[in-house]
C-alpha cells in the first residue's frame, strides 16, 4: 500500500498490503445466520420457517428427531422404490438406477451410508442456520417424495 507524500510527517504507516482488498475463501462463517431483530411486514411462510428453524436452533431433542424422521422416510423411499421396481416402474435417478441394476444390496447401502453422512454434518453443524434449512428442506422433500410414490403405487395396483 502506498503513503501518499502529503501526509503528515508523524502519521502511522501501514505495515502490510491493505488486507481488506484481498479476496480469500472462508470456509465457514463464523456468524450463526440468525438476526436477532425483528422484521416486520414479513410474510406468513417466511415467519412460519424462520419460527421451525429457531425451534431446530433453540431445542436440539428436536433436531435429532427431525433428523430421525428424515432418515426414516430415506428408508422408507428405498422400500418402496422396490415395490414399484418389482411392478415395472423405471428408477429416475441415474445413479440409484445404476446401483438397482447391481442388485437392491448395493442401493440399500449406498442410500443409507449417504443419509448416514448427511446426518452426521447436519448435526456437526446445527448452530448455522443454513444446516438447519437443509434439514427442513430434506424433511419437505422426502415427505413429498414418498406422497409421490404411495400415490404411484396405488396407481400401479
Amino acid at each position: 500500500m502506498e503513503i501518499a507524500a502529503e501526509q503528515a510527517p508523524g502519521a502511522l504507516r501501514a505495515r502490510g498490503p491493505d488486507r481488506r482488498r484481498e479476496r480469500r475463501f472462508i470456509f465457514l462463517d463464523r456468524r450463526s445466520g440468525f438476526d436477532r431483530r425483528r422484521r416486520e411486514g414479513r410474510s406468513p411462510v417466511s415467519s412460519a420457517v424462520e419460527a421451525r428453524l429457531l425451534q431446530l436452533r433453540d431445542q436440539p431433542r428436536v433436531l435429532a428427531e427431525t433428523l430421525i424422521l428424515v432418515n426414516l422416510l430415506s428408508v422408507l423411499d428405498l422400500l418402496l422404490t422396490l415395490s414399484v421396481l418389482r411392478l415395472g416402474a423405471i428408477e429416475l435417478n441415474p445413479i440409484m438406477d445404476w446401483l438397482f441394476e447391481l442388485g437392491p444390496g448395493p442401493a440399500a447401502t449406498a442410500k443409507i451410508g449417504v443419509m448416514a453422512l448427511a446426518t452426521f454434518g447436519l448435526w456437526s453443524l446445527r448452530r448455522y442456520r443454513k444446516a438447519l434449512a437443509t434439514t427442513v428442506l430434506l424433511l419437505t422433500g422426502y415427505g413429498a417424495l414418498v406422497t409421490f410414490e404411495i400415490i404411484g403405487l396405488i396407481g400401479l395396483l
